[in-house]
């Protein structure tokens, strides 16, 4: 028996149709993750690196922002639970986890970022650098807890100084002391209150612990430059200033000038104009440089001119009706008339 093979041709639109019906259920069963990234002004952050890391099982997926801030990426059908790790340029990273894309689901993780600069995240640290990175936790934190109720206790202190009483600023300050030892602020705030009652060596002794404790403070600095002034140690009251200005050179001009009226104290009128200078130089409308450099430049026959210059500016510029009255009587008495 001969048995003959027919060849079936469906039309090519059936065939379309069928493949298109095959591979829609395929797509429907996907997971997605998709987000925006923005910066701290809501901004989009082009080029920013997206980490999406699974949880459960090990597998990394990586991918960019476009340059409106968006990315996405297709799972599939893998499952579980994933983190996503955002990661640009001048910006702190950022991540979530625990993300459940379901199918057939687009899932959204957006960010927005803090500027910065990057550091290790919690779970890309080892042991040891998750214990010091706790430790450090648990010491801010402290610190906080205690911020509010110091605050207050050296509040109080500052405010019995201001009123002259001495003893018990001292005393508010050594309680907050008392939790917060290594605080400069507080080391200083003891220093200004003995050098009130005129305790210097007592208050040198704190400015210095002060100092050690935070070096980078202008103010410090400055103030010990001024008891050091009143000591007579002339050489180290410059020092101090001069690290002032160094530390702020916005405030080079108020440190020139106590610069300045440590070498008058010291009977010292020419270093003591150079000083005055320097701190016109700083800053060309320190009234009191001016009223102090002619001052200085007054005892001289040389100088008379350029301190009646220096006198008339202040009296341009001064805020000190009784000073002023004195230039005016200064440059009458240096003029002849």
């Amino acid at each position: 028996m001969h048995f003959s093979i027919r060849k079936f041709f469906l039309p090519a639109a059936l065939v379309m149709g069928l493949l298109v019906l095959s591979v829609l259920p395929g797509m429907a069963q996907t997971r997605i993750i998709k987000g925006k990234v923005t910066d701290d002004k809501s901004q989009p952050v082009a080029g920013a690196q997206i980490l999406i890391q699974g949880m459960d099982i090990v597998r990394e997926f990586k991918v960019k922002t476009d340059k409106k801030g968006q990315y996405f990426y297709l799972l599939g059908m893998q499952s579980g639970t994933f983190r996503v790790v955002v990661r640009a340029q001048g910006f702190r990273p950022e991540y979530r986890e625990g993300i459940r894309p379901q199918l057939s689901e687009e899932t959204a993780v957006d960010f927005q970022l803090t500027p910065g600069s990057d550091y290790k995240l919690p779970f890309e640290m080892s042991d040891e650098e998750k214990a010091e990175y706790m430790k450090k936790y648990e010491e801010q934190k402290k610190r906080q807890q205690l911020s509010g109720e110091i605050q207050a206790t050296f509040k109080n202190a500052v405010s019995l100084s201001e009123a002259g009483r001495y003893d018990e600023a001292i005393a508010e300050f050594n309680k907050a002391l008392e939790k917060m030892p290594d605080e400069a602020v507080i080391h200083a705030g003891i220093a200004n209150a003995l050098a009130k009652q005129g305790k210097n060596e007592e208050a040198l002794a704190s400015y210095q612990k002060a100092v050690s404790l935070n070096p980078d403070d202008p103010s410090i600095h400055s103030a010990m430059g001024v008891l050091l002034s009143t000591m007579g140690k002339v050489a180290e009251s410059q020092e101090a200033f001069k690290k002032a200005s160094s530390l702020d050179p916005g405030s080079a001009a108020q440190n020139f000038y106590n610069i300045g009226v440590t070498m008058v104290n010291s009977g010292k009128s020419a270093e003591a104009a150079e000083a005055f200078k320097q701190a016109i130089a700083a800053d060309p409308n320190h009234a009191e440089s001016y009223y102090q450099l002619g001052m200085a430049l007054s005892g001289k026959q040389d100088t008379i001119p350029a301190a009646i210059d220096a006198l008339k500016k202040y009296i341009e510029i001064g805020k000190k009706p009784e000073q002023v009255e004195v230039a005016k009587q200064i440059i009458q008495a240096l003029s002849g008339k």
